[in-house]
Parts: structure tokens; C-alpha cells; sequence
């Protein structure tokens, strides 16, 4: 396998670290029907069964330090050996002061580099790939990529689509190696702006509002990112030993299956006990199904993306 644009820089994943509030909420199982517009969103059937949902003190930072702190654990690194901290968050945005060098601090990795970045549920794919990029053009070595979002804090209550929305954090190091030990393999960060209607939260505070259109949008851009990492290095879906996706939806997440010919049951997402926990959801599944065993290392795994801005994204990498 060639031409991934990571094959031969040496860089891998280390550790994976997730946070979820303590609060854990049962979804309803009577739920009223959810309007047509809304339907066209969620699909059929809402997905989620439970949600975490964060208190005053469960704040974006705080969530982001604890799965710091248990990725880096699990790398067995210590915070003063970062050189690099990419955090992305979206659902509690400020103009300043960034919540990076603050969560780097409060890690014990104050010397590093440390900055937001924003693409919304694409945001670890593109903390991935910022990250790798600078591991590549410095004489860094390790990079932590965390994120953690409030989703449910942006969603309408009352509406059955408020359900879907889940708080929590996970988290990645990634560590420059030498150079035949690339299990970083490619990534790609795709914009469209004649899509960046299709979902939007105004305001400072303001509710999400996605367009009956979205998953015909989410599964066709996040079709060509896959298609795209999986052409450069050669390879099919039947390749890939796991999927583990941004889901969005119940829709989407079905419409992206069936767009990338992915085997249904070679998917992993945490979106059913966990809800949707935005650029959170792809780093904490990794971390939950390393913990439990499920995925090893060596497995060759996808991760594709979408997220409001109209962004998409592809992660191809081996644990």
C-alpha cells in the first residue's frame, strides 16, 4: 500500500482517553413522532438509549483534561513530554482566550504548543491531521488531540432530536516514530460552501438547525473523503478491518454505510449508549473499543466525518 500521505513519516496513535459526564439520562421509549422535516433528519428510529449529559462543573475544559489525562496514561507519556495539543470543540466557543493553552496547563503540558481549532464534528480528523503535519515539519515528537463538546446544550429542548445530543470528551496522543512505523496511513479535510446551509447553530448560544437534505449531503461528502484516502493508498472498503465513523444519525450513518459498501456489521460507533457527542465521538469510541478488547493492535481502521460549516473528513490509519 502507497501514497498515503502519511506512509513513511513514522507517525502512530499511542493512546486513546474518553470522558463522560456522571449524569446518565434514559432516553424514553415513548417519544412522540417526530415531525416530517424532523424524520428526514433522524431517520425512522432516534438510535440512542442513553446520553451523559455534564453539570456546572463538567465543563468543555474540565471533560477535555480527564480524557487527556487518561489517553496519556494509556500511552504511557507524561505531559511534559508533549510538544503539541490540539483541542477541538465547538458547542462553547469564545473569542478569547482560547480553551488550548488553558487545558494544556491544566494537563502539566504548559510548555507545548497548544490551540483550538473548529470543524465541527470533523474536528478530530482535522486535530489529526493538523497534528501530523507539524510532528512532520518540527523536531516534535508527541501530540495530543482531544476533544470535547456540550452537543446536548444546542439542541432545542422538547423535540425529539434534543435526544440525540450527548456531552463528552475523547482523546488521542500521537507520537513521531521512525520511519517504517507509519500507522497513520492518510487523512483528508474537505470544505464545501455551497453546503454550509444545511446545518447551522446562530448566535452565541443559539439551537442547531439542519436542513431535511443533510444526510444526502453527510453521506455523499464523507463518501468522497473515503474515497479519496482509500484510492491513494490502493485499497477498498473489503481492506478495511473496522469502520469507525462520526455517525450524526441514524440516517446518516445508514446512508454513509450503504455509500461507502461498508459491512454493517464492521461498524463501530458508541452512538447508542452515548449519544452524539460531535468531534468527541470517533476519539472515544476508539478509546472505548481499545478498552474493551474489541479492536487490536494492528487492525487496519477507517474513520470518516462530517460536520456544519460543510466540512468532511477520512482518517486511515492501523492501531
Amino acid at each position: 500500500m502507497t501514497g498515503g500521505i502519511w506512509v513513511g513519516r513514522g507517525i502512530s496513535f499511542r493512546g486513546f482517553g474518553h470522558y463522560f459526564p456522571q449524569h446518565c439520562e434514559e432516553i424514553p421509549a415513548d417519544l412522540p413522532p417526530a415531525p416530517e422535516a424532523e424524520a428526514a433528519v433522524l431517520g425512522p428510529a432516534l438510535g440512542v438509549e442513553r446520553r451523559h449529559l455534564s453539570d456546572e462543573t463538567e465543563t468543555v475544559p474540565y471533560m477535555a483534561v480527564q480524557a487527556g489525562q487518561q489517553a496519556l496514561r494509556n500511552a504511557g507519556t507524561d505531559a511534559k513530554d508533549l510538544d503539541l495539543v490540539v483541542f477541538s470543540s465547538w458547542s462553547q466557543r469564545r473569542y478569547a482566550p482560547e480553551d488550548g493553552p488553558r487545558i494544556a496547563l491544566r494537563l502539566g503540558a504548559g510548555q507545548a504548543l497548544a490551540f483550538d481549532v473548529c470543524t465541527a464534528c470533523v474536528g478530530f480528523v482535522h486535530g489529526v491531521q493538523t497534528a501530523a503535519a507539524l510532528l512532520t515539519s518540527h523536531s516534535w515528537r508527541r501530540a495530543l488531540v482531544v476533544c470535547s463538546d456540550q452537543f446536548s446544550q444546542r439542541l432545542k429542548p422538547g423535540r425529539r432530536g434534543s435526544y440525540v445530543g450527548g456531552d463528552g470528551a475523547g482523546a488521542a496522543v500521537l507520537e513521531a516514530g521512525p520511519p517504517d512505523d507509519s500507522r497513520l496511513r492518510d487523512s483528508v479535510v474537505l470544505s464545501y460552501g455551497e453546503h454550509a446551509g444545511v446545518s447551522k447553530a446562530l448566535g452565541g448560544n443559539g439551537w442547531t438547525v439542519s436542513l431535511p437534505t443533510i444526510a444526502d449531503v453527510a453521506s455523499e461528502t464523507a463518501g468522497e473523503a473515503t474515497d479519496q484516502v482509500l484510492r491513494r493508498n490502493g485499497m477498498t472498503i473489503g481492506d478495511v478491518d473496522w469502520v469507525v465513523p462520526h455517525p450524526g444519525s441514524v440516517r446518516i450513518s445508514e446512508k454513509l454505510v450503504r455509500r461507502i459498501g461498508a459491512d454493517p456489521e464492521r461498524v463501530l460507533t458508541n452512538f447508542r449508549t452515548r449519544g452524539q457527542t460531535t468531534s468527541a465521538t470517533i476519539p472515544s469510541a476508539l478509546s472505548e473499543y481499545t478498552e474493551s478488547g474489541t479492536l487490536r493492535k494492528g487492525d487496519m481502521i477507517l474513520s470518516p466525518a462530517v460536520g456544519a460549516g460543510w466540512y468532511s473528513g477520512a482518517l486511515l490509519y492501523q492501531l
